[in-house]
């Protein structure tokens, strides 16, 4: 049997779960909520990618799995040119919250559409050792994604992997001279 961090599903869920808790906390933050903001948008984004690499293309696999990830991939590419604009606005814009529940809403649907819609045909049409190597190359595929939305993000996991990991090291060198900047001033 395949244990839970064995298996690519399992890995989603969990993200699912952390992705829900960080925007619940955003929901609630009082004051200066960047700092959090800054990892959902990270967390987002890298799990957007690890899906649009793995877990779509062995859903496309599977019968009837074509029409489910089409669906999940126009969720996802609305959510990713939402998500830019709220990373434009920012935390301190005061059309935040109200634009922030709009998105936060859209994206626990789209992870609901995808544990009952793709998550079924990946149990019963995936073998476990399969999930076992997806949930290797998921984990791989978080850790070099970008990490941060882009409204011109490719559609596809080919897209994704040729231009993925130019923006994402652009992403991570953003990151790292913003978290410079932070630490300086504090």
């Amino acid at each position: 049997m395949t244990q839970a961090h064995d298996d690519v599903i399992a890995l989603v869920l969990e993200d699912h779960r952390q992705i829900k808790s960080m925007m619940n906390d955003l929901s609630t933050a009082q004051g200066d909520a960047g700092d959090l903001f800054e990892r959902l948008i990270a967390k987002l984004a890298t799990h957007e990618t690890a899906e649009e690499e793995v877990v779509h293309p062995l859903a496309r696999k599977t019968p009837g799995g074509d029409a489910i990830v089409d669906e999940l991939l126009t969720e996802e590419d609305k959510g990713k040119k939402a998500l830019a604009e709220l990373e434009k606005m920012g935390p301190g814009d005061p059309g935040f919250k109200s634009k922030f529940e709009m998105v936060k809403q859209e994206v626990l649907t789209h992870a609901e559409h995808e544990e009952l819609r793709e998550h079924p045909k990946l149990r019963s049409n995936v073998d476990e050792e399969q999930r076992s190597k997806a949930a290797s190359m998921f984990r791989v595929a978080e850790k070099i994604g970008p990490t941060h939305a882009h409204k011109t993000a490719p559609e596809s996991a080919t897209g994704n992997m040729f231009v993925g990991m130019f923006v994402a090291v652009a992403d991570r060198v953003r990151d790292a001279i913003r978290d410079a900047m932070h630490s300086s001033s504090r």
